[in-house]
């Protein structure tokens, strides 16, 4: 009777990793096989569902309007997460600015004109500041030339007789008079107004007097400067 072999305890022990390698590695591939499997499950369960939940009542739905029919345009206040009022506040602060900058604009404008008006203005004031230097060289020369002239006439009545001169100056007008008799020499204008007329020589005596005393007024300082004799005065 032949026996049979049995294999060894040694051998069976050497086998039993392997198979257990190979075992979990095709467990491992049953479960992503699985995992697939649900996946695509799913999405195709998503893509089945019905478009509202009422159908599934029986109840009829009005056919899906274009999306863009319901879907309101958002303004910028709501974008921007702005109430009413804030729009309003800040409506009103755009228009405060505009009128702003059109009264700044039209303060720029009347700068401008101003200015212009100032350079004209000063313009003008150095031409008649040039015009009265000039109209006061040619009083000066005149004021010379006929200072001349008198010197020139007082000279001439001092070497006149007294009894001539005086028949001349009783008939001089006031203003000559005045100017000649001032400039003559005292022993001269005494020996000629000795032989006028008493009257005339009272006349030509206040006359001097009056020229004497400062002027009163400016009407009478600008008469003596011109050589005129001083108003009389009111009685």
């Amino acid at each position: 009777m032949t026996k049979t072999k049995q294999p060894s305890k040694g051998a069976s022990v050497r086998l039993m990793p392997a198979v257990m390698v190979t075992v979990a590695a095709v467990l491992g591939l049953k479960a992503v096989a699985m995992a697939e499997s649900v996946a695509e499950t799913v999405a195709e369960a998503g893509q089945d569902q019905p478009a509202a939940p009422s159908a599934a009542h029986g109840e009829e739905t009005a056919p899906a309007a274009p999306a863009t029919a319901h879907c309101e345009v958002p303004s910028l206040a709501e974008m921007a997460g702005l109430s009413q009022s804030e729009v309003q506040v800040l409506q009103a602060l755009g228009t405060r600015r505009a009128e702003l900058d059109a009264r700044g604009e039209a303060l720029q404008t009347q700068d401008g004109l101003m200015l212009a008006a100032e350079q004209r203005l000063s313009e003008r004031v150095a031409e008649l500041r040039a015009l009265e230097t000039h109209v006061n060289d040619l009083l000066g020369q005149l004021d010379q030339a006929q200072e001349e002239r008198l010197t020139a006439l007082v000279d001439v009545y001092q070497r006149m007789r007294a009894k001539d001169a005086a028949a001349v100056f009783d008939g001089l007008e006031d203003d000559v008079l005045v100017q000649v008799a001032s400039r003559m020499r005292r022993p001269n204008l005494a020996e000629v107004m000795g032989r006028m007329e008493p009257a005339r020589a009272r006349q030509l005596t206040q006359m001097l007097a009056d020229r004497a005393r400062p002027p009163t007024n400016g009407n009478e300082l600008l008469s003596r400067s011109r050589g005129g004799t001083t108003p009389a005065a009111a009685p």
